[in-house]
């Protein structure tokens, strides 16, 4: 290789590395630095030692732990039923438990209301059928019902994975030398599991700090931060929201200290195979089990679609709504106020996909190839992921806000921050395919006399396209469900879905609410899926 493909490559490399520290520090590093700085200096010691501020601390950790628990037991044992027996109902249940990802959080909350709230069916059950008036789950209970419905999903992932690769010669070994099938899962099963079990812990535990919608609609008598910081911010009181910002942060941090695996995945050998259970009453009551499992599962589905054609104003008394009607669908068509909200989120989430895309491509490269730089590269990258969406949202409040970069109530503030939120997600996928990348194909490349530009353009992104395309692919379902940095930033210039959602039901359009939700819920699922397409094809 002579001296000018050197150059070349070196100044390929040094045009990404700037490209990519530049925007990284413009869009994530000094908002963060911004909003510590001015946090720090007017720092209100009163609302974390006491009031709302200390037992929304408590209570946000309490639900943290909580929900990993909960998640992580239903997440584990129908994980282990799943990839170990085989029972009826298995097929439908392993192909429907993943089902919860695709809703996105505010629909999922808005749908159990409507089953345990106060207007829920659970209520009215019990006082039309039982006679128990004032019935409802709320509070911690019903957060942390959410909150296992939609978590447990990690576990299940994480743990199936791991129960299918798992090296079943260790474990019988363990019982041919006469132990016990508990001995053997504590001693064996569990340590193999770990990496996977902390990896779900700590998604599970950052998500359930990050969590603003269920808090929001059943937390009123159990405050916990994300709701206290929206709170606070709307009500203008700027030390305290700014101060709440940090303490969520550092619940969030903590969450990565206590789960943090240093243990790499055991490899594969022997695999082993899901066996038929022998008892019938054992196969009946598994399949019973699946069965009810599955209908809990579909459940908030159901109530979203049956809700999105109800006539509110005549749905009062009724167990269940009778008066349907198609206007809730066509009003949204046929009133182009009505249809701007759908608008609103498509445009903004294909900017910040397109925006993630531009940058975290060369990222994940300069990551993927440990280019010079890719440390720090990495570490900005990983810095939203660190941090709650409520987090997010304040840093670039404080950091845009002002008037040499005045991006803050313009329509341009919540494409920048769906792309903040996102960029972690796309640079470790498509850096998970570029470790993969054979190098041989580019330095063939360059011996042929082509310049590293030329390759990279030519060889590494054409190979690396069903990565992108899942990758940008779930970063636009992600940005269209996008609902916590959403309200806090939102200008009625550019009222995404989410937020016109949480509009038309505090306005008492249920049916409304649902119809959007259901275009929500559509749009998710479909992108969701094409992703899963092409992360088949990933390198």
């Amino acid at each position: 290789m002579n001296r000018i493909q050197q150059n070349s490559g070196l100044t390929l490399d040094r045009t990404l590395l700037a490209l990519c520290a530049g925007l990284l520090a413009l869009t994530v590093v000094y908002p963060t630095l911004r909003l510590l700085l001015t946090a720090f200096s007017s720092w209100d010691w009163e609302v974390v030692r006491s009031g709302a501020g200390l037992e929304a601390t408590r209570n946000t950790l309490f639900i943290c732990f909580a929900s990993v628990v909960t998640s992580g037991i239903v997440g584990t044992a129908l994980a282990f039923l799943v990839t170990r027996f085989v029972f009826p109902g298995r097929r439908p249940l392993a192909a429907l438990a993943m089902l919860p990802f695709a809703l996105p959080p505010l629909v999922g909350t808005l749908s159990f209301y409507y089953i345990l709230g106060t207007d829920g069916f659970v209520p009215r059950v019990a006082e039309i059928i039982f006679g128990i008036e004032g019935f409802k789950v709320n509070g911690a209970l019903a957060i942390l019902i959410i909150h296992t419905y939609s978590f447990y999903v990690f576990f299940y992932a994480m743990v199936s994975a791991a129960l299918e690769g798992m090296d079943m010669s260790q474990i019988e070994a363990a019982r041919t030398l006469g132990a016990s099938r508990a001995r053997v899962f504590w001693k064996v099963t569990v340590p193999m599991l770990m990496p996977s079990l902390l990896g779900a812990s700590l998604l599970t535990f950052m998500t359930s700090g990050a969590s603003f919608s269920a808090p929001l609609f059943f937390g009123n008598d159990f405050p916990v931060l994300s709701v206290e910081i929206y709170q606070a911010n709307t009500n203008f009181q700027a030390s305290e929201a700014l101060t709440l910002t940090v303490v969520l942060a550092c619940v969030s941090l903590l969450g990565v200290l206590l789960f943090r695996s240093r243990r790499k995945p055991g490899g594969v050998a022997s695999k082993g195979v899901p066996r038929e259970m022998k008892s019938a009453s054992g196969r009946m009551a598994a399949g019973v089990a699946a069965w009810a499992f599955i209908g809990l599962v579909v459940t908030p589905h159901i109530i979203i679609l049956w809700l999105s054609f109800v006539d509110h104003q005549a749905w009062q008394a009724e167990l269940v709504p009778s008066d349907l009607t198609w206007k809730n669908y066509t009003a949204i068509f046929t009133d182009p106020a009505a249809f701007g909200p759908i608008k609103n989120s498509l445009w903004m989430s294909v900017a910040a996909a397109l925006a993630t895309l531009a940058v975290g491509l060369p990222a994940a490269y300069l990551i993927g190839r440990a280019k010079p730089g890719s440390r720090a590269i990495g570490f900005m990258v990983m810095i939203p992921w660190a941090l709650p969406g409520t987090v997010i949202a304040m840093n670039l409040i404080t950091a845009f806000n002002d008037p040499w970069l005045p991006l803050y109530n313009t329509v341009l503030i919540l494409p920048l921050a769906y792309f903040v939120r996102n960029i972690p997600l796309f640079t470790r996928m498509v850096s998970a395919a570029v470790v993969q990348f054979d190098g041989s194909l580019i330095e063939a490349g360059r011996t042929l006399g082509a310049s590293r530009f030329y390759c990279f353009r030519t060889i590494i992104v054409p190979l690396l396209a069903p990565s992108l395309l899942a990758a940008t692919a779930l970063v636009f379902a992600a940005c269209l469900g996008e609902f916590i940095a959403s309200i806090l930033l939102f200008s009625p210039a550019n009222i995404p879905i989410a937020v016109q959602i949480n509009m038309q039901w505090r306005a008492s359009g249920i049916g409304s609410a649902f119809a959007y939700s259901i275009f929500l819920l559509i749009m998710v699922t479909a992108t969701f899926l094409f992703s899963r397409r092409f992360a088949s094809r990933i390198i």
